[in-house]
């Protein structure tokens, strides 16, 4: 495990969970710090509530820990890992425990099976489509009473909905929902957004009631929109290549927790996000630091414009470094976002690798500029605007990974250097 302190922190899903993992990778305020060659294992009190164990496998970079965050990875997995590099001496050879053991066993054979899916399409089609019924009249409700009436609503006027998405097994639709609570409607365009990503929802349902005339590939697409994953084609062949890590991103979907990594491969130079599943109450998963390179396997599962893939055995670090070719200019990556949508128009996140950018700060926002001019607008408040601004020095001379979402690029990792950097890591100037 060669990886740099910077990309241990990179792991931890939020600012929050990086400064506590920070003050947590102390050797003295562990009861335990231990390692048996292939598993780290340490125990940290908890003062009056249960000390939390923690594992590290270290051949298959999974973790677990018995702690009740539901951020993954938590603040004591990111520490362990932590310890391990800078203080290794800090860890004496014992075996674990054997329930420890058990437990980090279980879960690294577990991430090593193919994905399983959590529910019968022929079952469960009626029951999300009653729930869509339900939606659809809100939708209705909803414009009938017009836009102008949406600032002084309360969130629960979108929770509830989102609710009962839950419970007609549509976690996405409902996420989205609960994102819509949230769009700031000071800006003079929040009529626009909103009409944009409500008509995204009309088509959902529009697609799921014609669903049994769709093609097989429509099929996928819109149990994709939905949050089910379909269920991949044993005649595609995987995709094997040496996969860069750009940044990761996970969503808390009603009991499970999605992972999702953003790899790009060198010999296909295609874009993947690797999704990987864990219960939403458990902190579990698997170490893929942006900047290394692994070598490995993924099934693509099925859709229009593939993107979405679940690993075909196991992964490997890879020492050789990959070049994503990516896009040149912002008007190549539009033009490429707007084929990917006249595959699939229910393609939730686009990935953008663009090169030769610069942040550009104007009327209190930021936004990302190119060679020729153009320019893509960066989330409301971006806090790490000056950051990149002091990397590019001055010339549009950036690498930058992002996530194209609801008009909005999201910025994941930028290169500099030679070396990627994840972007979350920085506390911006706001």
């Amino acid at each position: 495990m060669n990886w740099t302190t910077e990309q241990i922190l990179g792991l931890a899903p939020d600012q929050f969970t990086l400064r506590a993992a920070r003050s947590t990778a102390e050797p003295e305020r562990w009861t335990a710090l231990h390692h048996d060659g292939r598993l780290l294992w340490a125990i940290f009190p908890n003062g009056s509530a249960k000390t939390a164990e923690t594992a590290v496998h270290l051949p298959s970079h999974t973790y677990t820990c018995t702690c009740n965050s539901r951020k993954t990875p938590c603040r004591h997995t990111v520490a362990l890992l932590l310890l391990w590099h800078e203080n290794r001496p800090a860890f004496t050879a014992q075996p674990a425990p054997r329930t420890l053991a058990a437990r980090a066993n279980r879960h690294t054979i577990a991430s090593q099976r193919p994905l399983r899916h959590s529910y019968s399409l022929d079952t469960q089609l009626a029951h999300l489509q009653t729930g869509l019924n339900e939606l659809a009249l809100w939708l209705t409700d909803l414009v009938r009473h017009g836009l102008a009436r949406l600032p002084d609503r309360p969130k629960s006027y979108w929770h509830t909905m989102a609710d009962r998405l839950v419970d007609a097994q549509a976690p996405t639709l409902a996420l989205e929902l609960r994102r819509l609570a949230t769009v700031p409607t000071a800006q003079p365009n929040w009529p626009e957004a909103y009409l944009q990503r409500l008509g995204q929802l009309h088509l959902i349902i529009q697609g799921f009631r014609h669903f049994d005339q769709l093609p097989a590939t429509t099929q996928a697409d819109l149990q994709t929109a939905v949050g089910w994953l379909p269920p991949p084609h044993n005649d595609t062949p995987p995709s094997t290549d040496r996969w860069l890590v750009l940044g990761r991103q996970q969503e808390v979907l009603g009991s499970q927790t999605h992972h999702f990594t953003w790899l790009w491969g060198q010999d296909s130079q295609r874009p993947a996000q690797l999704i990987e599943l864990a219960a939403a109450a458990r902190p579990e998963g698997r170490c893929l630091p942006t900047g290394t390179v692994w070598h490995g396997a993924l099934h693509f599962l099925p859709g229009s414009w593939p993107l979405l893939a679940t690993r075909q055995g196991d992964f490997g670090a890879e020492a050789t470094a990959v070049y994503p070719h990516g896009f040149p200019t912002i008007h190549d990556a539009t033009q490429a976002h707007s084929q990917a949508l006249a595959h699939n128009p229910w393609l939730p996140a686009f990935p953008m690798l663009l090169h030769n950018v610069l942040p550009h700060h104007a009327n209190d926002t930021w936004q990302l500029l190119d060679r020729h001019g153009t320019t893509l607008p960066l989330p409301d408040k971006f806090g790490h605007g000056w950051h990149l601004a002091a990397l590019a020095g001055g010339a549009p001379s950036l690498t930058l990974f992002g996530v194209w979402q609801n008009h909005i690029l999201h910025p994941l990792s930028v290169c500099h250097a030679g070396v990627w950097h994840d972007v979350h890591t920085w506390r911006g100037i706001r």
